[in-house]
């Protein structure tokens, strides 16, 4: 009969064979830091460039043209009030039975006729005059930036050409100091 380990007994072993060559690996590696001087050969700008959209509020004006109507007086108040009265009295006098129905009626219909000859107005319209009509509306001014975000810089160092960034342009034919690390370990 065979006994069953436990999952972590079965790999322990190989775990600590990989732990070890690790341990060996980076225990034989070795970095050296030198400055060395070199030669800015070019520089390049770098740019990064977006579209800014700002709202912004756009007057149009256009020329449009208006109606004029025709001037008139409104039609005869007292032939309105006759006319509404003799309504009125007749619809009282027919609704209600009642004495001075008729009267009240004629009343109220004159009142009417009036309010209705003051309201009637000549819409006939005898000509047209241009008028200027504006509005404003908020469109979308689309712009496109540009903006500097750093410098490459080719540098000659060994007879290598290296490329480095940096914040400022650096200017051709000038010599600058480079720090280069270089690590050595087994493989």
């Amino acid at each position: 009969m065979t006994k069953k380990m436990p999952v972590c007994c079965r790999f322990a072993p190989a775990a600590a064979i990989i732990a070890g060559s690790l341990a060996i690996s980076s225990a034989a590696a070795e970095t050296r830091i030198e400055t060395v001087v070199g030669t800015v050969v070019d520089t390049i700008t770098l740019t990064s460039t977006y579209i800014r959209k700002t709202p912004t509020d756009q007057r149009s004006c256009r020329t449009v043209d208006v109606p004029i109507y025709a001037e008139s007086e409104g039609k005869s108040e007292l032939g309105s009030m006759i006319i509404g009265g003799l309504i009125g009295s007749a619809v009282g006098n027919k609704l209600s039975d009642n004495e001075g129905a008729g009267a009240a009626g004629t009343v109220a219909g004159a009142l009417l006729g009036r309010e209705h000859a003051k309201n009637q107005k000549n819409n006939r319209v005898v000509g047209y005059k241009q008028q200027e009509s504006c509005s404003v509306t908020t469109v979308m001014v689309e712009e496109n930036i540009s903006e500097i975000t750093g410098y490459r810089n080719h540098i000659e160092l060994d007879g290598k050409i290296v490329k480095l960034e940096s914040k400022t342009p650096l200017t051709v034919g000038s010599r600058v100091e480079v720090v280069r690390r270089t690590s050595y370990s087994l493989r």
